[in-house]
């Protein structure tokens, strides 16, 4: 029976990897009929706002998209739009500290505020969260962030309300968010028909991340 478990739980992880998938699939859609739309007036309005606008703009970029990612906002949209507006090299660096930065709010608001509270109210399941994520804090965080599914705030979150140590879930995550960060910037840049290229490229990273993700999540279930 517990050979079958591993194979099970794989078949679900494989499944939900197709809402990132289709997420990305409808952000480019989105992208491609931007020229359509006005005769190209709101897709030249969308990369005046977020690529012209020099050091302010993109300073603004990054804290909406900071804010936005901090309160739940799928990290893979913001990456998007950087790579749309910024270009696959700037987008990416943008989207990626922007994530990092939510990813601090959040862990520092949960330890901050909730941790008692959450503790008295749920200490044992979160003992076993804790044990979790402690144990190996680092290894086990870039496995959760590495896989195709899973929810960015609830991490981050969680993280905090443990013991975990705030610079290794932080580096961890930073390395994290990498690939899928540089594959969505690679959508949005790849939206334009001047660069689908980008886009061969973003789908083969996509599933090469998503491969390792579900290789990781095999490898870390029991065997027993």
């Amino acid at each position: 029976m517990s050979q079958f478990l591993p194979r099970a739980a794989t078949a679900t992880v494989a499944a939900k990897a197709l809402k990132p998938a289709l997420m990305a699939g409808g952000l480019i859609a989105l992208a491609a009929a931007l020229p359509l739309v006005s005769n190209g007036a709101a897709q030249t309005e969308l990369a005046n706002t977020l690529a012209q606008g020099g050091v302010r703009g993109q300073s603004l970029f990054l804290l909406l998209a900071t804010f936005l990612t901090a309160i739940g906002l799928p990290r893979q949209i913001p990456a998007f739009a950087a790579g749309y507006a910024f270009g696959p090299v700037y987008g990416t660096a943008i989207a990626l500290v922007s994530q990092v930065l939510a990813c601090s709010l959040d862990f520092i608001w949960a330890r901050a505020i909730g941790q008692s509270f959450i503790r008295r109210r749920f200490g044992a399941r979160l003992s076993r969260i804790d044990a979790t994520l402690s144990t190996h804090p680092f290894i086990t965080t870039l496995t959760l962030r590495l896989m195709p599914v899973g929810n960015n705030l609830v991490l981050n979150l969680l993280a905090g309300l443990t013991s975990v140590r705030l610079l290794p879930f932080l580096a961890a995550s930073a390395i994290g968010f990498v690939p899928q960060t540089v594959v969505f910037a690679l959508f949005g840049k790849g939206s334009a028909p001047s660069h689908a290229h980008l886009l061969l490229i973003g789908c083969g990273m996509f599933l090469a991340s998503a491969a390792l993700g579900v290789l990781l999540f095999r490898r870390a279930r029991p065997t027993a």
